[in-house]
């Protein structure tokens, strides 16, 4: 009988493995994507910083948002005109420059759409009236 208790053993041991396994492999399988596939760049010139921010940079339409925060006080100032193109410099696409639109406190939200994958370009233009600037932000797109 002392014989059989540690083949008993080994088999409880091997049937607890493989639940253990197949248990995370279905948790695995089927839990939420807690990743978050953003990509937020920062960037600035002697006016201001902007931060540019990609969820799910993707071929397709990409939102990016974008927060511009001014180096100096700038209390009665409109807010400044912001715009999005995006760039593709090793195949010479690009996209129509568009207005982002203004949200509140700095905050901006545009759209573009990347037309392929690659190493592209977002170029952020920030226009308060009395000085342009524009900041180049580089994305790697998937596909």
């Amino acid at each position: 009988m002392s014989a059989r208790v540690p083949a008993v053993r080994f088999l409880y041991a091997g049937a607890a493995t493989l639940l253990a396994v197949t248990v995370a492999l279905v948790a695995v399988g089927l839990a939420p994507r807690w990743t978050d596939d953003s990509v937020s760049l920062t960037g600035g010139s002697a006016t201001e910083v902007v931060t540019l921010t990609v969820t799910g940079p993707r071929a397709g339409a990409v939102t990016a948002a974008i927060r511009v925060t001014p180096r100096r006080k700038t209390e009665g100032v409109p807010p400044p005109a912001v715009t999005l193109q995006a760039v593709l410099p090793t195949a010479g696409h690009t996209t129509p420059t568009v207005y982002a639109r203004f949200l509140g406190s700095g905050r901006y939200s545009a759209s573009v759409h990347l037309m392929t994958p690659g190493r592209w370009v977002l170029r952020v233009g920030v226009d308060d009236g009395r000085r342009g600037d524009r900041l180049d932000f580089p994305l790697a797109v998937s596909g």
